[in-house]
């Protein structure tokens, strides 16, 4: 299992932090996916479904998610599940005095052979999370 932990602080309102983030269509500008596809219709929440694709060593991957668990503005839970690794976490969004504080916690399991080679994918794995965060203020606050 890879541990995952990243905070970082985005000089906007909360709401508008949640709801960009929650806005799973939104995924591919700064999350590692190319692209997004939301199943079903209704508002986000617990039980939302969508199909992501991802690549990672040059193999191109879908993933399936779903929320579950969702707090306005305060936590997003989802699972995520792909041939390769299952990933389960939240976004948790905290008011600052210079706007929101959003941390991305979770557990990363790689599946099949991978497995046995965790160890070594544990330092790429949380880069590439971790990446996502600057990369979202960066969207947000521009």
């Amino acid at each position: 299992m890879i541990q995952i932990s990243n905070s970082i602080e985005i000089v906007l309102p909360v709401t508008q932090v949640f709801e960009f983030v929650a806005d799973v269509e939104n995924n591919p500008r700064w999350m590692p996916v190319q692209s997004v596809q939301r199943l079903g219709n209704g508002p986000m929440g617990v039980g939302t479904q969508f199909k992501q694709q991802f690549v990672l060593m040059d193999t191109r991957y879908n993933l399936d998610g779903v929320i579950t668990g969702f707090e306005p503005h305060k936590q997003i839970s989802f699972s995520y599940v792909a041939p390769i690794f299952t990933w389960r976490g939240a976004y948790i969004f905290e008011i600052t005095p210079a706007g929101t504080r959003m941390s991305a916690r979770g557990n990363v399991n790689l599946t099949g052979l991978l497995k046995m080679m965790e160890i070594n994918f544990a330092p790429k794995i949380r880069r590439l999370i971790n990446d996502t965060s600057p990369k979202l203020k960066m969207i947000l606050e521009s």
